[in-house]
């Protein structure tokens, strides 16, 4: 167990309990601060999505957790001894109806790659903001001096814009739906280096899953689930506290000294409009795209030992792979991009689920195993996509919420939508407010 600092008699609200709002409770506690969660579902964790398949714990959102995750990991050590194991081995991408093996090509295999799926100067342009990642952490994330330059010169046209069509089919598209539900003719060159740093790291995952490092934090700090935030409370230009609804009861005032607010952009914004309506205009253009996770048992394994992941190159499944190393009988099926919306119902969902399925199996050949069991989890807005000239967007937010005393913001239209950007813009929203 961890040992804060001796406490400050300050008192600070986090609404939100995804990692956002996790990285910020967890830095003030640290710090010395009494700090409480508030958080409107029953379980922590956000869009981690928490649930079960046939009684075993499985998480329907985000759950892979990079080597360079340095913050997420050191939190995750002060949970405790927990196990990982690697995660996208064997991934393949099926790229105009062949399946091409991509797992650790090395730089000559990726180079290759690129030739093959677009000109020479689409590899070049893409191994030259690839090196400008590599070399400085900096870049990995929204905001980055030099990709904010970038977005400023040239986000008047989308990402696709800048590259051949077929190697933003082929190459861009697989990186863009994956972290932003988006194709490439939505998402931005200022934000590239977010998808440039996702895809040059290597992946493991939790044996046990996140739920009981959750279970640690949630002893560790004050979490009040089934909460809902009616209002800021502000006086004389400072928030001072919050009123809120316990479990659909009576509205309740609850004084504090500073509030994080570590929630989607959306979500911010109707919490922002009364007490702060031209930072809520600014956060209610971010734009926010729906996924689609289902995750399928089979009665006997429906992936082999040497292909464990697929990437879609078109249609609405954007990748299908085992859900864990040694899961081939379960698979976890990911509905992204232009045509997985509007969000399926269950006839539609079976249906993409039939399409993936023969699609993997004219690519692996063999039967088609018998479904056992299929839980399934949708988000009107599962993924943040940013804006174009994204940073010149940071500096106005900041500039409007610096106006707003003891109020800090923390999410993954900050830095980014990978797990680990959205626990760091947790950790620096809560040094940004007990400054």
């Amino acid at each position: 167990m961890t040992t804060p600092a001796t406490g400050s008699g300050k008192r600070f609200a986090v609404i939100g309990g995804g990692l956002s709002g996790i990285g910020a409770a967890y830095q003030l506690h640290q710090a010395g601060h009494d700090v409480e969660v508030l958080e409107q579902d029953a379980v922590l964790g956000g869009r981690c999505g928490f649930d079960t398949l046939g009684g075993r714990p499985i998480m329907m959102g985000g759950k892979n957790i990079g080597r360079r995750y340095h913050e997420l990991r050191r939190f995750i050590a002060a949970s405790g001894d927990r196990a990982y194991e690697p995660f996208g081995i064997n991934s393949s991408q099926i790229v105009d109806g062949e399946m091409v093996t991509l797992d650790n090509p090395g730089i000559a295999g990726f180079l290759r790659h690129l030739l093959r799926t677009g000109s020479p100067v689409d590899a070049a342009r893409m191994l030259y903001y690839g090196a400008r990642v590599r070399f400085d952490e900096r870049h990995r994330y929204l905001g980055s001096d030099f990709f904010g330059a970038v977005g400023a010169r040239n986000d008047a046209a989308a990402l696709s814009a800048h590259f051949g069509p077929d190697f933003a089919r082929t190459v861009l598209r697989p990186l863009t739906v994956r972290l932003n539900a988006a194709e490439p003719d939505e998402v931005f060159l200022g934000a590239f280096g977010v998808s440039l740093g996702m895809v040059q790291d290597r992946y493991d995952q939790l044996v046990d899953g996140m739920q009981p490092v959750l279970d640690w934090f949630a002893g560790q700090v004050r979490v009040r689930l089934n909460t809902r935030v009616d209002r800021l409370v502000v006086r004389d230009g400072r928030i001072t506290g919050l009123d809120v609804s316990d479990s659909g009861g009576a509205a309740s005032s609850t004084g504090y000294d500073g509030v994080v607010l570590a929630i989607p952009a959306h979500a911010a914004a109707v919490l922002l409009e009364p007490v702060a309506p031209a930072l809520a205009k600014l956060l209610g253009e971010v734009t926010y795209h729906p996924s689609t996770v289902a995750v399928v048992q089979y009665a006997k394994p429906f992936f082999g030992s040497t292909v464990r992941s697929i990437a879609f190159d078109s249609g609405p499944c954007s990748a299908a792979g085992v859900y864990g190393v040694h899961d081939r009988d379960i698979v976890r099926y990911t509905f992204s991009g232009r045509a997985a919306r509007p969000r399926p119902d269950t006839v539609q969902l079976s249906r993409w689920i039939d399409e993936a399925e023969a699609t993997v199996r004219g690519h692996l050949g063999g039967f088609m195993p018998a479904r056992v069991r299929t839980e399934s989890r949708s988000w009107a807005a599962a993924h943040c996509a940013y804006l174009p000239d994204h940073a010149a967007f940071l500096g106005k937010v900041r500039e409007q919420s610096d106006a707003l005393a003891g109020l800090e913001l923390a999410g993954d239209y900050l830095l980014g939508a990978q797990l680990e950007a959205c626990f760091r813009s947790g950790i620096a929203a809560a040094r940004a407010i007990t400054r």
